[in-house]
């Protein structure tokens, strides 16, 4: 079914949804006897049968802890001076690690209650699996313990938003339907695992005051095209599978404006990347995903279509020779080889071979390497060599022998995107000297005052304002060996103003025009942010305050200026790495 239109395979669906049972969501027993078989023979599926087993003793030993309440929005748990993770010194007493402020009351103390729960239900899952693969009872009889527990609760937990609110986005155990969604799939895996233990009417009592009701608050919030969206498809489609409720799996994988069909059809685009831009978004959709495709395959309807296949591709294609991420938009992304789990399930279901030399490169000791992991995966460069266009997504990546520049032309992003278009990451001597600010704790007033700024990134800001919301455009894109040449450019960020940027890598050097085009005078600031110390070749006089007052602009400090007409360099010297402008 996989080369199937769409439509079909939805026709096909609804005739195998007539009738569905309770089904296994994350591995069938045939698939937990061949992990055990694997285990016992090949020593990281045994460190990763081992691991997962330790965490099911240390589960089985820790006192059971069901909080009265639900939880609130880990990004409030930061210091508003300083952006410093709070750290609980008592369920009323949170304190910054850097200035020690303390900060008490609401929603400070219920964000701990957010994380207790969260350790049960990863807990839940732990166990579940634990019990099959030895089939140990205490092991079962915990789970059913946390699962029990919680529908005994769940229906007098409050809904609440991250503001306190009780409103449709809300959740009960946490403060919006992602974080409710993220928790439930683990519960509802664990669920499917020892149901058969559970009497009928044990059954009925986690099936109908805790899993459906869950749904049932995530399925009223409805969104679109959204990584949040995919996260709710699962929650809601995975419970469907493992209660048998056809209605459920039918919203989560068929509705065509956000089931998970038009998420993969709207949601990624032509190049393999989520549309939001970020990496670490691309990511976190990917993780949101797999579980309700896992859930579809081992019911017999195939989910791993070749544009889903893509979405593996798109962060390959996008890494700096670490592998590390450019680091664009919020949430900047991580090293491709710490999201390895997620390949071992790309590799089972498609097995393209960059997948299975991430995953061979890798500890294997996951969960999803356990289940799901080939027993011998190619090995060989995980980061391609080649300079890449993704025109669709808005990004380019220039490679030339250990170095590498990527820069950001496209589409904005959505909520999560930066007014950063013409940026640029940039890589060399081992080292990301070009750097992206990323993201913080959305809780916290820097993120705004900082990192969603322009003067924040690498590229031109026009009369200290920051940019619009605008896509830029590709140009020129020639790729001859180890030259590559780029232009991107951006009309309508700025009103009155084009902007051009066009580079040219070649080994251990960057060539960088920026041309900015107006019929009027504006002030142009090009901005380059690079760790080490610094040199430069001018003569420079301190300057008191602030660079400016707004826009990003107050959080430049310690300000040096120069005036020249000559020729002068720049340098950066990190860890024997040096970086020269010109």
């Amino acid at each position: 079914m996989r080369t199937a239109p769409w439509l079909a395979l939805c026709s096909l669906w609804t005739a195998f949804a007539a009738d569905a049972p309770r089904r296994a969501v994350l591995a069938s027993a045939e698939e937990i006897g061949a992990a055990n078989r694997k285990a016992d023979s090949i020593p990281w599926a045994r460190t990763a049968r081992a691991r997962l087993l330790a965490a099911a003793e240390s589960a089985l030993k820790t006192p059971l802890d069901i909080p009265d309440k639900g939880g609130q929005w880990p990004h409030w748990y930061s210091c508003k001076k300083d952006g410093a993770r709070l750290v609980t010194d008592s369920p009323v007493k949170h304190r910054c690690p850097v200035c020690g402020t303390i900060y008490t009351g609401e929603p400070y103390d219920s964000v701990p209650l957010y994380f207790i729960h969260g350790r049960n239900s990863a807990a839940a899952r732990n166990l579940a699996v634990a019990s099959r693969l030895t089939g140990r009872g205490e092991f079962a009889a915990r789970a059913i313990a946390i699962l029990t527990g919680y529908a005994d609760r769940y229906r007098s937990y409050p809904r609440h938003t991250i503001n306190g609110e009780d409103k449709v986005g809300g959740g009960k155990l946490m403060a919006q339907t992602l974080d409710e969604s993220v928790w439930l799939i683990p519960v509802a895996q664990a669920y499917s695992l020892v149901a058969d233990r559970m009497s009928p009417a044990g059954r009925a009592h986690v099936e109908d005051d805790l899993l459906r009701p869950a749904a049932a608050v995530i399925a009223e919030h409805k969104m679109g095209i959204h990584n949040i969206q995919c996260w709710k498809n699962s929650a809601v489609g995975v419970v469907g599978f493992a209660t048998g409720d056809k209605a459920l799996i039918d919203a989560a994988i068929n509705d065509p404006e956000r089931g998970f069909h038009a998420q993969i059809e709207r949601g990624v685009t032509a190049d393999g990347l989520w549309w939001e831009g970020s990496l670490g978004y691309h990511v976190y959709t990917l993780q949101a995903l797999w579980p309700l495709a896992e859930a579809a395959r081992l019911a017999g309807v195939d989910l791993y279509s070749e544009r889903y296949s893509k979405m593996y591709d798109a962060p390959l294609a996008l890494a700096l020779p670490d592998g590390s991420a450019p680091g664009f938009n919020d949430n900047a992304g991580v090293n491709v080889s710490t999201v390895a789990d997620l390949y071992e399930v790309a590799y089972a279901r498609w097995g393209k071979a960059p997948y299975g030399r991430l995953i061979a490169g890798s500890r294997r000791d996951s969960l999803e390497a356990l289940l799901y992991g080939h027993s011998d995966p190619p090995k060989g460069p995980i980061v391609p060599e080649e300079s890449a266009l993704l025109d669709s997504a808005g990004f380019a990546m220039l490679r030339a022998r250990g170095t590498a520049v990527a820069m950001r032309f496209g589409r904005h992003g959505g909520g999560h995107g930066h007014p950063d278009k013409l940026n640029i990451v940039t890589y060399g001597a081992g080292r990301a000297f070009g750097l992206d600010p990323g993201s913080i704790a959305y809780g916290v007033p820097l993120h705004q005052e900082w990192y969603r700024t322009t003067i924040a990134h690498n590229t031109v800001t026009v009369d200290g304002a920051n940019q619009g919301v605008a896509d830029g455009a590709a140009g020129q894109w020639l790729a001859e060996g180890q030259v590559t040449r780029f232009t991107g450019s951006a009309d309508a960020v700025y009103p009155g103003v084009k902007l051009s940027r066009e580079l040219r890598l070649s080994p251990g050097q960057l060539e960088d025009r920026f041309v900015c085009a107006s019929e009027t005078e504006h002030i142009y600031d090009w901005a380059f942010h690079a760790p080490g110390k610094l040199t430069v070749s001018v003569k420079t006089v301190p300057r008191d305050g602030p660079l400016g007052a707004a826009n990003g602009y107050q959080h430049v400090t310690e300000v040096a200026s120069a005036s020249t007409d000559e020729v002068w360099t720049a340098e950066w010297e990190n860890g024997g790495a040096k970086l020269t402008l010109r």
